[in-house]
């Protein structure tokens, strides 16, 4: 070989191992960032969510932090030559693109997690600026701008989702990289139906909280002491009002002496003309009977109405909180201070004024403990209304509302709908397969026994081959009543009392037949005057659902079960790929000890439960337990 060709191909043979090296060692680079940063991208935005649910912001921004540091680790993976380079060679090029369109969703994941921590400390005047809501004002021009920022950062996720969907992982190397992603999008999906919320109510916000006039929301106290069918009763109620800025709260106090004297007295509204527990229209009733429909649909309304009846201005929408949900709010900001109880937490809240109140105060100190309750929701108020923890409390507030301790009507078309779409409507529906429990109890004897009200919904199924079923659903209630608790007077009516009257509202599901009630000796069905009947007592609830009302009473530490029975057709439970299931949807009431619920299944002869965490076998039956604290879905599958 010449010499020139020798010293060429030396020097094609440096060139290409050194260009091999150099690509080697970029792509060890880029290896080595991916790695680092995808290793800490992930927790550090776990821990960011997991900052902003709890309400902790400094932990939040601190994470966000290190997961940006993460970012750029991963930006550098892809910002060198080497890799670029590799992107143009055939069977590298995917994975090349696969490695881009990752970091990239990262990169908008991290900076839209940035954008709703920047939202949230804006909210919750815990960022450096000054605060939206402050004071008793609010920054309208600042809540005003508050849709253009969700919807950037609700780009920023849509970006991420496309980029997460564009990775091409069809391959068996790439499976693990499909895993990755469909991880990711599972647990991006939360954060995504957050931000959609907020993209419905942020264009509504200025205008509901008073940009354009007033607003004003009856927010209704409920005592679960003394319960009706939709919520504790209304002992105390409190109008805020939202005015170009400012909030006030012009009227507030308790229900029955205060705001309608001399006691309860009956005021006159136009209400829903299908709610059967109204026999006409105009009502005229106390305000405190208002909420005794279990759907909040027409309890909300008959409450704005009755409202207006008794000469207060109209409102734009009704809230309803009860002890637990206010509890949850003392949990999360701290306790108050009471001149009369002393320190006051979540955990003794109840405790406090739905038991040793009455105890302490008794019917003639009814005007006493109305003004301490009344100075400890002021002092409340007073600290919601400084906007510290105003972000803090809704999410406490709101993670009530599966038990229907916090619900919401708005008239508002935008508002009632994310109401309806996260669960606070309070609504009572069918869910249009499989079974369905709905029960409540309604106090009549203005008795303040409820808070000791223990209760058990049974229900007992038994499963035919052509998938019928015949069910029972009976309700135990004991009145556990502390046994040092005096019985009270003789007519058993009224704060002192230790007996219970109850109203034991029950549905049966919309495709049942053959429905009947049963009750105890001395009970009796109330019927629903001037209202279409169903016979034996039953009625339409104006939803369409099927309905009965049985009262009786309960002595002090007895126990008293009403149930109803009824068929499901065939064909409500079907075998799929050799597999029966019976599906049950169960309702809860926002007691202050909730309901436990317990069913019990025997299926179609030859046919076997299918072992489940929690569920208790005993031959071919099985049986599951719940506390009915949020709608509670019960699913047990059977094979051959």
């Amino acid at each position: 070989m010449s010499r020139p060709r020798f010293v060429l191909g030396g020097l094609l043979t440096l060139g290409v191992g050194g260009f091999v090296l150099w690509m080697q060692a970029g792509l060890i680079w880029s290896t080595a960032n991916l790695a680092a940063g995808g290793i800490g991208l992930q927790d550090n935005l776990s821990a960011a969510a997991d900052g902003l649910t709890s309400g902790d912001y400094a932990e939040a921004e601190q994470s966000f932090e290190l997961a940006t540091e993460s970012t750029v680790r991963l930006q550098k993976s892809v910002d060198i030559a080497p890799f670029n380079l590799a992107g143009r060679i055939p069977g590298v090029d995917v994975a090349v693109e696969n490695w881009q369109l990752a970091v990239d969703a990262a990169s908008a994941l991290t900076s839209a997690t940035g954008d709703l921590i920047s939202l949230y400390g804006d909210l919750s005047g815990k960022a450096d600026g000054p605060k939206i809501f402050s004071d008793g004002a609010i920054d309208l021009a600042r809540l005003e701008n508050l849709p253009d920022r969700v919807d950037a950062a609700s780009d920023k996720l849509a970006s991420a989702h496309a980029d997460l969907m564009a990775i091409r992982a069809a391959t068996v190397p790439s499976e693990p990289l499909d895993r990755v992603r469909e991880k990711a999008l599972e647990e991006m999906l939360p954060v995504e139906e957050a931000m959609a919320s907020l993209q419905v109510i942020a264009p509504v916000l200025p205008d509901a909280l008073g940009a354009n006039g007033p607003r004003r929301y009856l927010i209704a106290i409920g005592n679960q002491a003394e319960m009706r069918a939709a919520g504790g009763a209304p002992l105390t109620l409190v109008l805020v009002e939202f005015n170009e800025g400012r909030i006030s709260i012009p009227i507030k106090g308790p229900t029955s002496t205060q705001l309608f004297p001399p006691l309860n007295a009956p005021v006159e509204w136009w209400g829903p003309g299908g709610n059967p527990f109204f026999p006409t229209n105009p009502r005229n009733a106390p305000f405190v009977v208002t909420n005794t429909h279990p759907n909040l649909l027409f309890s909300a309304r008959e409450m704005a109405e009755a409202w207006v009846g008794g000469n207060y201005p109209t409102v734009d929408g009704v809230i309803t909180l009860d002890l637990t949900a206010i509890a949850a709010v003392l949990d999360a900001t701290g306790p108050v201070e009471s001149e009369v109880y002393g320190t006051v937490d979540g955990e003794r809240l109840g405790q406090i004024l739905l038991v040793d109140a009455y105890m302490e105060f008794g019917q003639e100190g009814a005007v006493e403990r109305q003004e301490a309750n009344q100075a400890l929701l002021n002092d409340l108020l007073e600290r919601l209304l400084g906007g510290e923890d105003l972000v803090n409390a809704a999410q406490a507030i709101t993670s009530t509302a599966p038990g229907r301790h916090f619900q919401a009507w708005m008239r508002n078309p935008e508002l009632q709908r994310l109401s309806l779409r996260s669960g606070a409507a309070g609504q009572v529906n069918d869910p249009g397969t499989g079974d369905w429990s709905a029960v409540y109890t309604q106090n009549g004897n203005q008795s303040k026994v409820d808070v000791f009200q223990q209760r058990n919904v049974l229900v007992t199924v038994t499963m035919a081959d052509d998938g019928s079923a015949r069910v029972t659903q009976q309700v135990t209630l004991t009145n556990a009543t502390p046994a040092d608790r005096p019985e009270g007077p003789p007519e058993r009516v009224g704060y002192e009392t230790s007996w219970l009257k109850n109203a034991y509202i029950l549905y049966v599901p919309d495709a049942a037949t053959d429905y009947r009630a049963n009750y105890p000796d001395g009970f009796a069905v109330r019927p629903f005057k001037n209202h279409p009947q169903l016979g034996r007592g039953w009625v339409d609830d104006g939803f369409g659902h099927r309905m009965i009302r049985v009262v009786g009473w309960t002595p002090p530490g007895g126990q008293n079960a009403v149930s109803v029975s009824y068929t499901l057709p065939a064909g409500t439970f079907s075998e799929v790929d050799g597999v029966l299931e019976y599906r049950l949807q169960a309702e809860p009431q926002s007691l202050f000890v909730p309901s436990t619920l317990s069913v019990t299944v025997t299926p179609p002869a030859g046919w076997q439960p299918v072992q489940a965490p929690g569920q208790i076998q005993q031959g071919s039956t099985a049986t599951v337990s719940a506390v009915q604290d949020a709608p509670v879905n019960v699913s047990m599958r059977f094979t051959r």
